[in-house]
């Protein structure tokens, strides 16, 4: 396995964390405190409406993010290739980071040290799969 490769895994796999959990607030986990900055209104801890819907539709897009980086990486395929895959890797780098700084705004321990510890390590990873694999890829 070469070293883009590791990088790419370990994208896809601290990315599926994250989905995972939001998979789990937008079932009815009680820790809705614990995302979007704690400003979602919940009960018990649960989210409210339209906030689960909101959970569920960014463990979507934590998913796409993450084939997006297998592919750049050359592991999966997708309908894009080339310099319009890296575009879309480097967005992935530039959304992580964003999402970084988000959860380090956030009220909650969870949210502020544990998710955005795993956005920025996924967003350094997914930046070195957008600058280091080859062209073809």
């Amino acid at each position: 396995m070469t070293s883009v490769e590791a990088a790419a895994w370990g994208t896809a796999v601290l990315l599926t964390i994250a989905s995972v959990f939001q998979v789990a607030l937008a079932a009815g986990l009680p820790f809705g405190e614990a995302t979007m900055g704690g400003r979602a209104p919940t009960r018990d801890g649960v989210l409210q409406g339209q906030y689960r819907a909101l959970a569920a539709g960014s463990a979507i897009v934590l998913l796409l993010a993450a084939w997006v980086v297998l592919a750049r990486a050359g592991m999966l395929p997708l309908f894009f290739s080339g310099q319009p895959l890296a575009w879309m890797t480097w967005a992935v780098a530039g959304f992580l980071a964003l999402n970084t700084l988000t959860n380090l705004s956030g009220r909650h321990p969870l949210e502020r040290w544990g998710m955005a510890s795993i956005a920025l390590i996924a967003g350094l990873l997914a930046a070195y799969v957008a600058l280091a694999a080859p062209a073809a890829a």
